[in-house]
């Protein structure tokens, strides 16, 4: 039995090792869909009306400068950041440890072209509570390669960010480095200048155009409606697979690139597995009655006052007694709303195999915690909620999975015989 002959161009890729390219049907499959910026998937949330903007304080950018850069990069990080027409975009992605856990997800500024005399320069945004870690992380694996890895001082560039996203606010900002944020309802993310007392040009012609000064209050409120987990606190370091914190939607990940660390585990779980956890937008309430089914989305009510949840708290049916199943875990959230880490069949009607599920459209959820000095647990009620960018995502996921599925016989006899 003979195949047919087969293009194996983007095989002679560079940094794909030689173990790698012997996979040639692996890596010959098409990339799955980034359904961050898919024009068939409607965003998480309808954009508010009015136009904001702030500078992200609590994120701290790390810079990479030198002719080994990129390939160091490449080889950390599972998403593509070579080859992508000399767009500055940032690139949503993670960096793993070996067993394919989430160490910090961040930003990739890739170069532009005023890099100029100091060569290409790659920027990396991190949440600043873990940037040290970070830097202790590049640092382990650079060994002899040649660049320059310092970290930026805030007083010199920023990290700054407005939404919601349209035409006319992209042509005022007009960012040099930076662009659309590629997770799904979010807005234009670019690094700029801080140097100077008044403010960058890319802010004022913002303002010319109406936009307001917003708190970091106010961006984590839209990120949790839009369903999308930022950070240390909502994914934990060495604690978070990137395909349940979604990651693999955003187009963080490039199931078709050879080597990086924590590849084995990741690229298994594409292929073989059923990732059945999955981060979610929730919203709490109190008492026993249900908030409508006929809610698409959580709510934000600012006048709410709830009881939060601290990081990791167990999710459980309401009527569970001891030590049950646990149905997810809390991660954080502001008033009454947050993302949790929610078993997908049992709090949702996404079906992941043939199986019955155990979905009961009628259950209620609680979480639940202990209070230090007080007797028992205090807990609340929450509801998770299922974006339709992640709906999307799941069901091509499975499709993928059913078309993969077929005997190996049968896939034989479609083979040419010579």
């Amino acid at each position: 039995m003979t195949m047919g002959p087969r293009s194996r161009t983007h095989l002679l890729q560079p940094f794909i090792c030689t173990h790698c390219r012997g996979k040639g049907r692996t890596l010959l499959r098409r990339q799955s869909r980034n359904f961050a910026t898919s024009p068939s998937t409607s965003s998480a949330a309808p954009p508010s009306g009015e136009l904001k903007y702030l500078q992200l304080t609590n994120r701290t950018l790390i810079r990479l400068a030198g002719p080994d850069a990129a390939n160091f990069l490449f080889n950390l990080v599972p998403a593509r950041i070579l080859g992508t027409g000399g767009s500055s975009r940032p690139i949503y992605t993670a960096f793993l440890s070996a067993h394919g856990r989430i160490l910090n997800d961040v930003f990739i500024y890739p170069p532009t072209a005023d890099d100029g005399a100091n060569g290409e320069e790659w920027f990396v945004e991190v949440d600043s509570d873990s940037a040290g870690d970070l830097m202790k992380h590049l640092r382990k694996h650079k060994l002899r390669a040649k660049f320059q890895l310092d970290k930026v001082d805030p007083g010199k560039m920023g990290v700054y960010y407005n939404w919601p996203s349209s035409s006319s606010s992209a042509e005022s900002a007009r960012p040099t480095r930076g662009g659309q944020d590629p997770r799904p309802g979010m807005g234009l993310r670019w690094l700029d200048d801080t140097t100077t007392a008044t403010k960058p040009e890319a802010v004022r012609r913002l303002e010319d155009k109406g936009a307001k000064a917003a708190s970091l209050q106010d961006y984590t409120i839209h990120r949790i409606l839009n369903g999308i987990a930022e950070g240390q606190t909502e994914l934990p370091a060495a604690g978070s697979l990137p395909q349940e914190s979604n990651i693999d939607f955003f187009g963080g990940i490039d199931f078709m690139k050879g080597c990086y660390l924590g590849q084995e585990l990741t690229i298994r779980t594409h292929h073989t597995g059923v990732v059945r956890k999955r981060i979610l937008p929730c919203q709490l309430y109190e008492g026993d009655q249900p908030l409508s089914s006929d809610q698409p989305l959580p709510v934000y009510e600012p006048d709410t006052h709830l009881p939060m949840p601290p990081s990791q708290s167990n999710i459980s049916k309401l009527n569970a007694r001891g030590r049950g199943r646990s149905s997810g875990k809390w991660l954080s959230g502001v008033g009454n709303i947050g993302l949790a880490l929610c078993r997908l069949e049992m709090m949702t009607d996404i079906q992941l195999t043939a199986d019955t599920s155990n979905y009961d459209p009628k259950e209620q959820y609680k979480v639940q915690w202990e209070v230090e000095g007080q007797e028992g647990k205090q807990e609340v009620m929450i509801k998770p909620f299922v974006p339709q960018w992640l709906r999307d995502g799941v069901e091509q996921n499975l499709r993928r999975k059913e078309r993969k599925s077929r005997p190996v016989e049968e896939q034989d006899e479609d083979e040419e015989v010579d």
